[in-house]
């Protein structure tokens, strides 16, 4: 069995991937060990900068159409401090991962990929140096596929990344999260909710409360394995035990009942990640550790490296060369497309949301009303100018 690229994960970055090899001619497999359509533990949002990517896909308006739109983002700290920032005019989706990882993927099947689900890849296959198929089940029998290029977009703690040796994340930027969703609860508004209960959440954590409708909420948090260790707590403890902690978390959870199992994930995110590419095969998304390190956000970062990938690998196979030279530009491209975002994320991280005392005296500063910039743009835009201006951070 034989295929130009074959692409493992078909989450948000491989079926993206094979949406735009597809599209290019090339004859791509995409595989997943999951049936589909499959949940992902997730807070559900999605930001506005993919929104031009989804258009380009041709899926805007089937993700648009299935998903809660929102307006914005409130920011809560342990102290009780809460500010909404939002903004009337821009929309930001939430869609469930289990809608919008399937429009994504039918997508790509739409624009001539071949897909097979309940196939799991057990290790890359190698000769003279690159990357030249794979090995997996499916219904129980042992299969190999040859190809010229793989794309690895299997998640978080990726076998086949290690394969290639591949690292992730240290302690301070490998993160945990874990979700459910609630029904009844109270005072849900049309933003995404960021509340600190407590200082141990610190450096990035955080619990969310993400609407879904006008009563039930994506409820979840999101922790760094280093402060949940320090915390000395389970991580599915975090929720209830934030609802004592909090007096926000209190009021929006008090008489809300769980509606689905706690569902848990790793996020690694990308400080620490390294080369993302060789001979004849990239690494997308949670596998190359292209999460960002504030909020966790991680399906723009898999969904805009997929189209990268694709591009390269087009080149690459026109050429007839699937070398690790010539798969190279695919690192570069993501450090000039994306890197300027993650370095403006890790410096908020650092200014912001390393010492709770920072995000008191931000929350602070929005609520005097002194600064009508404070309050007249969304959440990112005003942090950036609060660091400026009142911190004198260097942001370019």
């Amino acid at each position: 069995m034989s295929y130009q690229v074959v692409v493992v994960g078909a989450g948000p970055g491989g079926s993206t991937a094979a949406h735009f090899l597809a599209r290019s001619g090339i004859e791509v497999l995409l595989l997943d060990k999951k049936r589909f359509p499959r949940d992902k533990a997730c807070g559900d949002g999605q930001v506005r900068s993919i929104q031009p990517l989804f258009k380009e896909m041709g899926i805007y308006e089937a993700i648009r159409a299935q998903a809660r739109i929102l307006r914005g983002a409130s920011f809560g700290s342990p102290s009780g401090a809460y500010h909404s920032f939002a903004t009337p005019d821009r929309e930001i989706f939430c869609t469930p991962r289990i809608v919008i990882d399937d429009i994504i993927r039918r997508s790509a099947v739409e624009r001539g990929a071949h897909f097979r689900d309940c196939f799991t890849v057990g290790e890359l296959v190698t000769a003279r140096g690159r990357v030249t198929g794979l090995r997996g089940r499916e219904e129980g029998r042992n299969i190999e596929i040859s190809c010229e290029a793989v794309v690895v977009a299997d998640g978080a703690r990726s076998r086949l990344a290690a394969q290639l040796g591949f690292g992730t994340a240290g302690p301070e930027h490998l993160f945990l999260g874990v979700r459910a969703y609630f029904d009844d609860v109270q005072g849900l508004s049309d933003t995404m909710e960021f509340i600190y209960p407590d200082p141990l959440f610190f450096p990035g954590g955080y619990l969310w409360i993400f609407p879904v409708t006008d009563s039930r909420a994506n409820v979840g948090v999101f922790i760094s394995t280093g402060a949940l260790r320090r915390s000395g707590r389970s991580l599915k403890s975090l929720i209830p035990w934030s609802v004592e902690r909090s007096a926000i978390v209190k009021a929006r959870l008090r008489e809300a009942r769980q509606a689905s199992p706690l569902k848990g994930s790793i996020l690694p995110t990308y400080p620490s990640a390294g080369d993302n590419y060789a001979a004849g095969a990239v690494v997308v998304g949670d596998a190359g550790s292209m999460v960002e390190p504030l909020f966790g956000s991680g399906l723009p970062q898999a969904m805009t490296a997929g189209q990268i990938a694709a591009e390269v690998i087009t080149r690459a196979l026109s050429k007839g060369d699937v070398s690790a030279e010539s798969l190279s530009p695919y690192k570069q491209r993501i450090n000039e497309t994306m890197g300027p975002a993650y370095a403006l994320s890790a410096t908020v991280r650092k200014h912001l949301f390393s010492d709770p005392k920072d995000l008191e005296a931000y929350l602070a500063e929005v609520n005097r009303g002194d600064d009508p910039v404070l309050l007249n743009r969304g959440a990112n835009e005003t942090m950036v100018h609060y660091l400026k201006k009142y911190k004198g951070v260097q942001i370019a």
